[in-house]
């Protein structure tokens, strides 16, 4: 929340709705919203700010409702709410850390077209490769590894300083920009607002380890780099990028990527999460595809207009979203 409030807040027209839902006094979850102006419309959505992959609220230890319990929990919550034309809430997972997500067994929870991606950790770190790449793409991946080596010095660096985020991250910077321009795409990074925010989060958790730096180096330049989160035995990706053209051919994004998962075996995690998207490369390591829903609820009539127009919009011209992109 402090790097959101310290490079996000400011720029952005959201107001913060942090809704505390509480039983007898007892707390039970927290669900942090934002309020927007949106082309002649308000919205109350998630606090992601561009920035988030997921939405499901902070539980309270043993808190687990039924459908009927969150059904009430729900109303109680849209009647805490300033005046709004629409609520909408998407990228829902149905669970997380094995918990049932609440905002998931509400009945107007519906799938969306976008899913997140991931595959347990297991075993010796030293064979995981071996166990999780499916085909062809162990000895593929091996291939472009000793080739690597023969194109100089290779290091790989899990950022440990300040130093070291700054240079992964400029790194980082500079090659989501190249490969966005070449491909004719937004890049979110190139906010200054938004760059500052990762930056940012990965030095004020550099201590506990929450956010983590990678980079991948040949004679001491960046040819791959990454971005990403632990937390509850689990990594999530959040950002990966490599060199242009003269790296290309070697798949540094999938090197940086597979150093990563050993890594994070060896750290003893247990579930790597490539979050959301569909990267071609994600396939070779048999990833499990987990289902992401949304909530639309309007509130006025103009709310109701805003919903039925973007549905007609989504089934003209397919899913568009905003996302920070997965590893």
């Amino acid at each position: 929340m402090e790097s959101l409030e310290a490079s996000l807040l400011g720029p952005s027209d959201a107001i913060p709705l942090v809704v505390e839902l509480a039983q007898a006094g007892r707390p039970l979850m927290l669900l942090p919203l934002a309020l927007r102006q949106r082309r002649g419309h308000r919205i109350v959505e998630w606090l992601d700010l561009g920035v988030c992959d997921y939405a499901a609220p902070v539980l309270s230890a043993g808190v687990a409702l039924s459908v009927v319990e969150m059904e009430r929990a729900w109303a109680a919550i849209l009647a805490a709410l300033p005046t709004a034309d629409l609520v909408r809430i998407t990228r829902i997972p149905g669970e997380v850390f094995g918990r049932l997500n609440p905002l998931a067994l509400l009945p107007g929870a519906k799938p969306i077209a976008l899913h997140s991606s991931g595959f347990a950790l297991e075993g010796d770190p030293a064979t995981l490769l071996k166990r999780i790449c499916q085909g062809s793409t162990y000895s593929e991946v091996a291939r472009r590894s000793r080739r690597l080596q023969k194109a100089g010095a290779v290091r790989f660096v899990v950022a440990e300083t300040v130093a070291e985020v700054d240079a992964i991250f400029d790194a980082l910077v500079r090659q989501r920009r190249a490969r966005f321009r070449e491909m004719g795409r937004f890049d979110l990074l190139g906010r200054p607002e938004v760059a500052a925010f990762y930056r940012d989060a990965a030095k004020r958790n550099l201590a506990n380890g929450f956010v983590r730096v990678f980079g991948l180096s040949v004679d001491g330049e960046w040819i791959a780099t990454a971005y990403g989160l632990v937390h509850g035995g689990a990594f999530h990706g959040i950002l990966i990028a490599m060199a242009g053209e003269q790296w290309r051919s070697h798949a540094p994004g999938i090197l940086v990527a597979t150093e990563i998962m050993v890594w994070a075996r060896s750290e003893g995690l247990d579930y790597f999460d490539f979050t959301i998207g569909d990267l071609p490369y994600k396939h070779g390591f048999r990833p499990v595809q987990r289902t992401l829903y949304e909530i639309v609820t309007p509130r006025t009539l103009r709310g109701r207009v805003v919903m039925i127009a973007a549905r007609v919009e989504e089934r003209h011209q397919g899913l568009a979203a905003a996302v920070s992109g997965g590893i």
